[in-house]
């Protein structure tokens, strides 16, 4: 009897697993729907450290001379958050 009840309480652990990492991967997915990646933009100061305003300003500017968008869709864009991923500036 004690062998059933392993084995039912080890089937019974390993689905909750599964439906752990099917939720894991739901809510990983859904917090990055939203995200966009640009890379090759100069940092303001050798440190790295440049504000939220002027990374967004530098990704307007990037918008319009790299996709050349125009600067009226690129005004009417609005970021929620934007910040630098850790690495080497890159000078410009």
């Amino acid at each position: 009897m004690g062998s059933t009840l392993m084995r039912t309480r080890a089937i019974d652990l390993e689905r909750q697993r599964d439906e752990l990492h099917e939720d894991f991967t739901y809510l990983q997915s859904h917090s990055m729907r939203n995200n966009l990646v640009f890379t090759n933009i100069a940092d303001d100061n050798s440190s790295g450290n440049e504000t939220a305003e002027v990374t967004e300003q530098k990704l307007w500017e990037h918008m319009q001379t790299a996709l050349k968008l125009s600067k009226d869709i690129t005004d009417s864009i609005r970021f929620e958050r934007v910040n630098r991923s850790p690495g080497y500036p890159i000078t410009g």
